[in-house]
This record gives C-alpha cells, sequence and structure tokens, in this order.
C-alpha cells in the first residue's frame, strides 16, 4: 500500500489520517545507531513485494497489506481518491482478516518483546499496526521514518565509515585462509563474502540464495555500525567489488583499496589442503554425498575455461570426472586434491600476482 493512500479515519478538508495511539515512545533518527547495535528485532508490516526489495537484517515481514491488497487500494487512490480507498481498505482488512493479521503480530510480539515495527516512511500502515495493537494492550514502538529513514541511516554508515571505522585488510593467494584468520583472531571484523552469502571466486557459490543488492548494503551498514564500536581497526578480506552478484559500495570498496594490508603467506599445500576442505569436504558432496556437486564444479572450470586455456581446462574436466568415479566407487574425496593444485597454479596464483592490491 502507498503510504499517500489512505487507510483509516481522515478529514475530508486537510487529507490528515487521525489515528489515537496510546502514548508510546518510538524511535526517532536521533537514535537509530542505538536501535541497531541492540539488535531489536524488527516487525516490517509493508506488502511482501517491498519487503523483498530490501529490509533491515532480522526483520519479520507480516504486512498489513498483501501485494494485491496494496495494489487495489493504491489504484483505487489514483482512480476515486482518498475516501474510495479508505472505504476498500477497510473492507479488504475487517474481520477474521483483521483478526488473523493481528494474531500474527501478537504471536510475533510475544516471542520478541522488544520489537520494533516500521513501513515504509513510519507512516499510516505502521500507525495503524501500533493502534491494533495496543487496543490489545499491546504497546510497540514505530519507526519514524519508516524503512525509508533506516535505509538512508544505513547507507550513510557506508559513506562515513572512513572517518569513524579504520580498516586493515586481510589479503594474501586463494586458499590462504582468510575467512578463518578473520574469524580467529579475536579483533572486529566484517565477514563480507559471510554478508554476501558468496566465496568471492567462480567457485564461491553457496547453497543459500544471496541477499538483493539493497540487503547486502544494509548488513554491511549494521556489521560496520557493530564492529567499529570497538574503536580498534576493523579487519576486512581482501575483495573484488563483486562478490557474485553482490556489489560492494565504491565508497567502502575505494577504503578496501587505500587501507594498510595484512597479507598471510600461507605454503601451497597447506593453501590445497583449506580450499579441499571448504569447497569439498565441507559441502554438500563431504556432508551429504550429494553428487551433484561435482556438476558445479565442472560448470565454475568451464566458466573461466577462456582465462584457464582450452587444453587445461580439459585436463582439469578430466580430474574432476576421475574424482566423480572414484567418490561414487570408493567414497573417496581424497583426488579433488589434484585439480585443486592445478587450478591454484593455473589460475588463480597468476591472477593473484597480477593484482595491484596484494
Amino acid at each position: 500500500m502507498e503510504e499517500k493512500a489512505p487507510f483509516g479515519k481522515g478529514s475530508r478538508a486537510t487529507g490528515v489520517i487521525e489515528i489515537e495511539v496510546k502514548s508510546v515512545a518510538n524511535i526517532d533518527p536521533a537514535e537509530f545507531e542505538a536501535l541497531l547495535l541492540r539488535d531489536r528485532p524488527f516487525l516490517d508490516v509493508r506488502a511482501p513485494v517491498e519487503f523483498n526489495l530490501g529490509a533491515l537484517p532480522g526483520a519479520v515481514n507480516l504486512p498489513l497489506l498483501t501485494n494485491e491488497e496494496r495494489h487495489q487500494i493504491g489504484l483505487t487512490y489514483r482512480i476515486s481518491g482518498q475516501a474510495a480507498a479508505v472505504a476498500l481498505g477497510h473492507q479488504l482488512v475487517s474481520g477474521e482478516v483483521r483478526e488473523a493479521r493481528l494474531q500474527g503480530w501478537l504471536a510475533q510480539v510475544k516471542k520478541n518483546p522488544n520489537t520494533v515495527l516500521y513501513c515504509f516512511r513510519g507512516g499510516l500502515r505502521s500507525q495503524i499496526v501500533q493502534k491494533w495493537l495496543s487496543e490489545r494492550g499491546v504497546e510497540v514502538p514505530l519507526v519514524t521514518g519508516g524503512y525509508k529513514a533506516l535505509r538512508r541511516f544505513a547507507l550513510g554508515i557506508i559513506e562515513d565509515a572512513e572517518k569513524k571505522t579504520p580498516l586493515l585488510v586481510v589479503g594474501g593467494p586463494t586458499g590462504a585462509g582468510k575467512t578463518r584468520y578473520l574469524r580467529s583472531s579475536g579483533k572486529p571484523f566484517v565477514d563480507l563474502e559471510a554478508l554476501a552469502k558468496h566465496r568471492g571466486s567462480a567457485f564461491g557459490a553457496e547453497e543459500t540464495p544471496q541477499p538483493t543488492q539493497t540487503n547486502f548494503e544494509n548488513a554491511l551498514a549494521v556489521a560496520l555500525l557493530r564492529a567499529g564500536k570497538s574503536g580498534q581497526p576493523v579487519l576486512v578480506e581482501n575483495e573484488s567489488q563483486m562478490i557474485g552478484r553482490c556489489t560492494i559500495p565504491h565508497p567502502f570498496f575505494l577504503r578496501l583499496q587505500s587501507s594498510p594490508r595484512l597479507i598471510l603467506d600461507v605454503p601451497f599445500e597447506e593453501r590445497v589442503e583449506t580450499i579441499f576442505q571448504d569447497y569439498v569436504v565441507n559441502s554438500k558432496l563431504g556432508t551429504r554425498g550429494d553428487v551433484g556437486r561435482f556438476t558445479e564444479l565442472e560448470g565454475s572450470v568451464t566458466a573461466i575455461s577462456k582465462k584457464l586455456g582450452g587444453e587445461r581446462t580439459k585436463e582439469i574436466l578430466a580430474d574432476l570426472a576421475t574424482s566423480r568415479i572414484e567418490f561414487v566407487s570408493e567414497g573417496s574425496l581424497a583426488g579433488n586434491r589434484v585439480w585443486i593444485r592445478k587450478l591454484l597454479a593455473w589460475y588463480y596464483d597468476p591472477l593473484y600476482q597480477k593484482s595491484p592490491k596484494l
């Protein structure tokens, strides 16, 4: 439902929607930093189509209006005006429908008593939900300015990170264990690959779908805010600007390029073992015996065939075929180290040596 499309008791003279709500402390923009640092759960009452485009990390979508209802009310508002849209809103969300949605919100708040709710601009939809909850004796604050204001605040965190959050970029060749170092160092860090749900290479796709670009940026902002509160330099792995389909925002990527670096120098065979563990043993092949993983690996090799070269591509694909046979017949994964060694030596290490920012 468009924020301008009314749904509630309004004044024909002014067009202002009048909703009486019991006194509850709403969340103003000055409190956004504290809100995100506390990791309070969000109840997002926008329509699913809006939620799917972008939301705050951990937000639960329990909409006031479905996609179709939102569309109908917005269309009615444009064609027939406010009064007709108000009437349609009450018709669509009333009786059993209203009660079912209210029960969903009540259950969510009971499960998460610190819930904060928002719609797009902190306007009519969140005010209606707040009022209905209040009528049942449940007081839930809403975000003043709604998701739009929170999104603007998140982008500001990313753009202002240079002033507030010094970075230390962890570099090194493929297989050096950069992500493991981040997580085991005991220092504040931001794991870009975890936020993007991708390991940042041709072989980095994960089973979990990648987030939308907006959700990636929102998660990055929250992670930067929380990691930066320590006052220490924040560790971040050296990345290309594209992590799968997610793009590191340009201001932050420039920070990565200009920040001090810590280079991990790891022996070749140790790197082979790291890749073997991460991409084979701990994949669905090693954990569930899913041979479909071989098909995915073959697709990844084919995707880089132009840079790898025709003969080398054929050789690695042949090694993968042999590894598949060994796994199906003997249950052994060890043969995968053969193609991993070649992939590092023929593809990743040359790329790393050419990289201007190691």
